[in-house]
């Protein structure tokens, strides 16, 4: 596949039907995220929200889903990335990278020092892309308590 310009930046609300046909399509069509869902708890272009995308020919072809979030006690500004998706057709060509960096850069402009990347446990690949991009285990456990039986 012939591959344009592709362009990073900043998430837009015009971005979300782009954004849930890419996370179908990595999901092979299953999805219970709505467009009223990413809607109002991504808020892109909110004031908590610092998702990217990448596009290329007008088509989103990857996403960063990051928020600023305060946490801890005193409370700290931490920048949560919550998922990281690149188009199948598109992988292995240095858009994670791109998506991450402009992350960064934009987080440094904007003064928050502690970017934190929420990676399943058993996901070896993220795991390992993470790592390359200079993140580290942090000291903070997750626990989680579900509420299906």
């Amino acid at each position: 596949m012939e591959k344009g310009t592709v362009n990073i930046r900043r998430m837009a609300r015009s971005d979300i039907d782009g954004v849930l046909a890419l996370e179908r399509k990595i999901g092979k069509g299953q999805s219970r995220i709505t467009y009223r869902d990413m809607r109002t708890t991504t808020d892109p272009e909110g004031p908590l929200d610092l998702s990217f995308v990448s596009e290329t020919e007008g088509q989103v072809i990857g996403f960063i889903l990051a928020r600023l979030a305060y946490v801890g006690i005193p409370f700290t500004e931490v920048c949560f990335i919550h998922g990281i998706v690149v188009d199948p057709d598109y992988q292995r060509s240095g858009i994670g990278n791109r998506l991450i960096n402009s992350l960064v850069e934009h987080c440094y402009a904007e003064g928050i020092n502690m970017l934190r990347a929420l990676v399943p446990e058993h996901d070896d690949e993220l795991r390992r892309f993470v790592q390359q991009l200079g993140f580290r285990p942090s000291n903070i456990i997750n626990y989680d308590k579900s509420f299906n039986s």
